[in-house]
């Protein structure tokens, strides 16, 4: 199947409430829709996180939404792509739009779907995170294609619920990190990610993981940080982090090497 020369047009669909975006729009994909369908939901009753986890959401204060894109049957030329959409989330949220930065804070991304904000003393917080699915399917023309959801969900204004009910890990608001904070607006940013995730996804497809590493690396937080990698709870490996490699492996180094760490069930702390 040839790679698509055109960036398909979006089509959204907004929900005031529904369980999850990703869970009815892979139904969707099943059922034929096109690649640029959006599903965006002003509320989540039981939205879906990575490993399994829930994704919590304050209405008017959370954008949440799902993208539907196509690819050829080669999943190898998927590896990477919760990075690339890590690197359109960076690139929306430097538009003029939003206006400049307070002093001292730094929107990040963390491997492998993790947006961060860092606070002026060092601090890391939570403030998106990218979940990817998909579904095999028959195209148009009657081929084999890869249908992929995109979950996205950022914290653009601060809320007390969601930071009373995230005991596990820091959690901030993007709004946090600039001077006009309180024009960051789920409707105000949904059209500046969409339009930023058209045009990486498209790179991505044309160019694979390797065509944004620069621009990934640029933005990793956690670039020579001490972690420890473990799957199920149970530690796997320690090391310090060295970037990604081109199809977006995590590098670790150890006494014994440089370790891949391919994305997966795995979990990713400092030490």
């Amino acid at each position: 199947m040839p790679l698509p020369k055109l960036i398909p047009p979006l089509e959204i669909t907004r929900f005031d409430s529904c369980d999850s975006t990703n869970r009815l729009l892979l139904s969707a994909a099943e059922a034929g829709a096109s690649a640029g369908s959006v599903y965006v939901a002003r509320e989540q009753t039981a939205g879906r996180g990575r490993r399994g986890r829930t994704w919590l959401a304050d209405p008017g204060c959370t954008l949440v939404f799902s993208m539907l894109w196509v690819f050829p049957v080669d999943p190898l030329r998927l590896n990477g792509l919760s990075l690339a959409v890590g690197v359109a989330i960076i690139r929306a949220l430097g538009a003029p739009t939003f206006g400049p930065t307070n002093p001292g804070f730094r929107i990040g991304l963390k491997w492998p779907n993790d947006i961060l904000l860092r606070d002026p003393v060092g601090t890391d917080a939570k403030v998106g995170g990218v979940l990817i699915e998909s579904v095999m399917r028959r195209g148009s023309d009657g081929r084999r294609e890869i249908a992929v959801v995109i979950g996205v969900g950022l914290n653009c204004l601060p809320s007390p619920s969601i930071e009373a009910a995230v005991t596990d890990q820091r959690v901030a608001a993007l709004a946090d990190a600039y001077m006009e904070g309180a024009c960051l607006m789920p409707e105000v940013l949904l059209p500046e990610v969409l339009a930023s995730l058209q045009q990486t996804l498209h790179e991505f497809a044309m160019g694979g993981f390797a065509s944004m590493r620069d621009a990934w690396q640029a933005a990793h937080l956690w670039q020579g940080a001490l972690v420890r990698i473990s799957e199920a709870g149970e530690p796997l490996l320690d090391g310090e982090i060295r970037g990604v490699d081109t199809d977006g492996a995590l590098r670790v180094a150890t006494p014994t090497g440089i370790e891949r760490v391919i994305s997966g069930d795995v979990g990713l702390r400092k030490v």
